[in-house]
Order: C-alpha cells, then sequence, then structure tokens
C-alpha cells in the first residue's frame, strides 16, 4: 500500500513538473513574436522636410540667379500663383513687338525705381486657378538690395492683384512702374517709390504735371 501510494505521488509530481514547463514555454513563444511598436507617423515639418522645395519655370525669363532665387522664395509662400508666360498673351502684336525691339518681355522689367543704385525688377504673376483663356495677373515688385541669393531682393511687393494684363504690358518711365492693360488703350497706371511713406503709391496724371519744373521768367 505504501509502495503504491509514493508512485501515484512521484507521478503527480512529474506530471505538476511537466505542466509548469510547458507553460513557461509558452510565454517564451509569445514574447518571442510579440510585434514591436509601430514607428510614430511623422508630423507636418518632418513630411515637409523631406519634400523638395518647389521651382519656378523660369526659362522664357532672363532672370539672374539672384532674381530666380528672390523668385523661387515668393512662389513658396504663395503657392497659387504661377509666373505669367508667353501663352497668356492674347494679343497677336506681341511677337511683332519682340522682333522690333529685340529683347522684350511684356510681363519683366528692371529699373532703379528708389534711386538706391541698386536695380530693383518687376515681374507678373498669374493665379492657379484660372484657365489661359482667362487669366488673372497680380504685379510685383522686388526691391534690390545689397546682398547675394534671395537677399539680393525684397520678398516681393505686391503693387496689383488680379487685374487683366493678357493684352498689356508692364514698363518702367524713369522711376515710375508703368501698367498698361491694353495697348491699344491709352489707359496708363503708374506707380512710384514714396521714401515719405517707404511704399509704392498710385501717381495720378495730375501729380506728374506738379512733378514738372516750372520754367525761369528771366
Amino acid at each position: 500500500m505504501m509502495r503504491y501510494s509514493n508512485g501515484r505521488r512521484g507521478m503527480l509530481a512529474c506530471a505538476l513538473l511537466c505542466g509548469l514547463a510547458l507553460v513557461a514555454c509558452r510565454k517564451t513563444s509569445v514574447s518571442a513574436v510579440a510585434p514591436r511598436p509601430a514607428a510614430p507617423f511623422p508630423g507636418p515639418a518632418e513630411r515637409s522636410a523631406r519634400v523638395p522645395a518647389p521651382r519656378a519655370d523660369t526659362a522664357a525669363y532672363p532672370f539672374t540667379p539672384a532674381e530666380k532665387s528672390a523668385v523661387d522664395d515668393f512662389l513658396r509662400l504663395h503657392s497659387d500663383l504661377r509666373l505669367a508666360a508667353d501663352a497668356d498673351r492674347q494679343d497677336a502684336r506681341y511677337t511683332h513687338v519682340r522682333r522690333l525691339y529685340g529683347v522684350y518681355h511684356p510681363y519683366f522689367v528692371r529699373g532703379d525705381l528708389n534711386d538706391d543704385g541698386v536695380l530693383d525688377f518687376v515681374v507678373a504673376f498669374v493665379r492657379r486657378d484660372r484657365s489661359r483663356d482667362t487669366p488673372w495677373f497680380s504685379v510685383v515688385i522686388f526691391t534690390g538690395r545689397e546682398g547675394s541669393g534671395a537677399a539680393a531682393f525684397s520678398a516681393g511687393t505686391f503693387i496689383e492683384k488680379d487685374v487683366s494684363l493678357a493684352r498689356g504690358d508692364l514698363s518702367i518711365d524713369r522711376d515710375a512702374v508703368l501698367i498698361t492693360p491694353d495697348l491699344e488703350d491709352e489707359a496708363v497706371r503708374r506707380y512710384r517709390w514714396d521714401p515719405l511713406r517707404r511704399a509704392y503709391v498710385f501717381v495720378r496724371d495730375d501729380d506728374e504735371e506738379e512733378d514738372t519744373p516750372i520754367p525761369s521768367r528771366t
């Protein structure tokens, strides 16, 4: 009777040890195949850092490297705009004028507009949400300053937004920017740098007459 009892106890102990070993093996296998935590999804700043900055299509423009850099920086801040292109013209005379002057672009012009001895430039942009048939233009002045790259020009100043220039152009008369909506029309809008206001202001025709020197009466 004692021998049978001792044998039964031994069998129970052996079964218990085997059960504990099996549980330990299961825990080890589960921990070995447990999935690793997913990497955090990149935030907006990280995603934008991976995406290359957009570049303006400036092939049709005689930009200097500094001018192109300034335009690229401007378009990063105003992604709703693009550079005006020759295809935005709706005037058949454009080709004739270009042949007449040799170097002519209706939407780009350079000049010293604030009399500081540094060249500035004016360029037109078009809203991206408009078709080629009905383009709306914005005219922007980039003021030149000492520096290199994009630092050689101001960030860009709007002087007119959403205007028609499909049949017109931009030009400079002395130190004034001229916006001509239609070359067949005599209506021209002038903007001039005002050192007191530190801004480009609209110039009326009577203002132009006031600037004309009064002849001497001696």
